[in-house]
């Protein structure tokens, strides 16, 4: 604990400094936003629709490009560590587990993760493969996180959250951006990204970034061999502003992932992403499709290839007291996993998935201050069938006060793991784990509450509560002479709190605080088998605290500093650990920004999250210069 506290009083002493720095120059150049602006915030994830952040009927934080370039964020993980009750471990290499209210495991599987409306969730293993998700930092607007479930609006997988990365529009990314970073345990990114102007009204931009890492060591003190290179490229196109608008964005990536033998891991992919909207009296209209591939290779173990098309209609329309969203989408996936060693098999080798929906959610003025919101998705999918997704929702607000409830049906889908998964034991046919094809969806019944308060122009505060009941769960059940078969025989019953303060402590001096606790409990249906007893579907600290701090010291130097408390996991163990980045930017110029970042500065290395085979993180520095010109 003394080495955190001696943390914060570094950041306090900072601040007095600055106190005493006389106020001239360019200071808006480094202003954080203000209460007032933080509470106006626009967001679209919670209801599909624009809404002040304020206003809206659920628990959500957004971090703001603002954000991400005062904490000196290179990657998506990183950006998500800021998210006050998001629990975010590094569990091997570039891969993380991330997720809210419960259920962290290697693939955390109840986090429906997008990018700018495309989603990276995976229908093979379920979850999100972190190494392979990376957009540059820089033109991200916002990463808005809607905790609670999501299913009505946004379907299947969006049990506990939906994390929303949206980026910048290409008219406000014009000119040339560079980037070069050079830290203790990585290189990189190095990016170079330019914009300018298409046509009368339009716009473009372009990028191609690169990063490498070095390999992590085992718990054990060995190196890890798991050093990770990667590459992506990408652009966007869009018209001008008006009545109706297109744009058309895709990236291409590559890379390779170190392994303990000596070879390596190969990544591929592309995807490409079209949106047309129509904006007039009352209403907007919207329609998007996209394409995306993933190639992913682990030598003598696996290849997996996977095409995603999807396309997605919504109309949003505001008549009298109401405010309607309404549409449909489908979406094909096409697999082929095929596996070198033959302890280890999908069957079948391919599959081939058609999935439908249908979605309406109705915003009622019942008078100026009061509003209910009622809605529900029907979805198929080729394993359940029909699932239905509903929603009420209830808000009451004044001034600056927002009191909401809310009571929600979200579906986590059966995926081929859970379906098509087989392993044989070593040297025969005999089966020892198999999927089955009677798999069920994970289902969840939350009950939610919140309050929201804007004090003065100096405090803010957000506190939501939820209940959760858990049904179907996966679970491992064993029976005599069976391999252990992959069954829905798993319960689940959680509560927790989760509040953030945000102040204004001097107008060059702003905290964001966050806490969020955890209770859960198991159970098994009668007859289950499961030795696992839940350990092997979540393994969650029951405290999580976050404390962000911004200070423009002087017209040229930003110090930013951000620490985190996490509590201890229960099993697999791991003990309770803080830790501490800070960042020190000096401008030496409108337009050129050299930035000095130091990574979990606490410990020379540390255990967030005890896989199959344990790894450690270590403490990094990174010297940054970024032009913009």
């Amino acid at each position: 604990m003394r080495p955190l506290l001696a943390s914060l009083l570094v950041l306090c002493v900072h601040g007095l400094a600055a106190a005493q720095t006389p106020r001239t120059g360019r200071v808006d150049e480094l202003k954080q936003l203000s209460i007032e602006e933080l509470v106006d915030t626009d967001v679209t994830s919670a209801s599909r629709r624009t809404e002040r952040l304020a206003d809206v009927a659920a628990a959500v934080t957004v971090i703001t490009g603002e954000d991400l370039r005062r904490m000196g964020v290179m990657s998506l993980p990183q950006a998500l560590r800021l998210a006050g009750h998001l629990h975010v471990s590094q569990t091997s290499g570039a891969q993380y587990a991330i997720t809210a209210r419960g259920f962290a495991i290697n693939t955390a599987n109840k986090m429906l993760v997008l990018i700018d409306g495309r989603t990276v969730y995976s229908p093979v293993f379920a979850g999100v493969f972190w190494d392979v998700q990376d957009v540059l930092i820089a033109d991200v607007e916002r990463i808005e996180v809607t905790r609670g479930p999501g299913g009505t609006i946004w379907g299947a997988n969006a049990v506990n959250g939906v994390i929303n990365v949206i980026t910048k529009s290409a008219a406000d990314t014009r000119g040339t951006f560079v980037n070069a970073s050079i830290g203790t345990n990585q290189f990189g990114p190095y990016a170079i990204r330019h914009g300018g102007r298409l046509g009368d009204a339009g716009s473009y931009r372009a990028y191609v970034k690169t990063r490498f890492e070095d390999s992590h060591h085992l718990l054990t003190g060995g190196d890890a061999k798991d050093d990770f290179d990667h590459g992506q490229a990408g652009f966007r196109i869009e018209s001008g502003a008006g009545k109706g608008q297109v744009f058309l964005q895709g990236d291409l990536y590559t890379g390779t992932i170190g392994r303990p033998d000596g070879g390596e891991t190969n990544l591929a992919g592309g995807n490409v992403l079209g949106r047309w909207t129509r904006t007039g009296s009352g209403y907007t209209s919207s329609v998007q499709a996209y394409y995306d591939h993933t190639y992913r290779r682990v030598p003598d173990q696996y290849r997996g290839v996977l095409d995603t098309i999807d396309v997605d209609a919504d109309h949003q329309w505001r008549v009298s007291r109401h405010n309607l969203i309404f549409g449909a989408g489908y979406r094909r996936y096409h697999g082929d996993d095929s596996v070198a060693d033959g302890s280890l098999f999908f069957e079948p080798r391919e599959r081939t998935s058609h999935r439908f929906n249908v979605f309406a959610q109705d915003e009622i003025a019942l008078n100026p201050r009061l509003f209910v919101t009622a809605g529900a998705k029907l979805e198929r999918n080729e394993f359940t069938g029909f699932e239905l997704q509903p929603t009420l929702r209830a808000r009451w607000t004044q001034a600056r006060t927002t009191i909401w409830g809310a009571l929600s049906k979200a579906v986590r889908a059966p995926t081929r793991i859970d379906t098509d998964l087989r392993i044989r034991a070593p040297g025969g046919d005999r089966l020892q784990l198999t999927g089955s094809s009677d798999f069920k969806s994970e289902t969840v019944i939350a009950y939610e509450a919140g309050y929201r308060r804007q004090f003065h122009d100096r405090f803010s505060m957000d506190i939501a509560g939820y209940v959760n009941r858990y049904d179907d769960l996966r679970s491992q059940e064993v029976r005599p002479g069976e391999p252990v078969t992959l069954m829905n025989m798993l319960n689940a019953w959680t509560r927790g709190v989760e509040s953030t303060a945000v102040a204004q402590v001097t107008p060059w001096w702003q905290v964001h605080a966050s806490h969020a606790y955890l209770w859960k409990e198991f159970s098994f249906d009668p007859g289950s088998t499961d030795v696992t007893r839940g350990a092997s579907e979540a393994n969650d600290p029951s405290h999580l605290f976050k404390l962000r701090s911004y200070i423009n010291a002087t017209d040229r130097i930003e110090i930013d500093g951000y620490v985190r408390v996490i509590g201890s996991l229960p099993q697999p163990r791991v003990d309770r650990y803080a830790e501490l980045d800070l960042r020190v930017g000096y401008r030496l110029r409108p337009g050129w920004d050299l930035s000095l970042i130091g990574t979990s500065l606490l410990h020379e290395r540390h255990l967030e999250f005890r896989a199959t085979v344990p790894e450690t993180y270590e403490r990094s520095v990174t010297l940054r210069s970024v032009w913009r010109f």
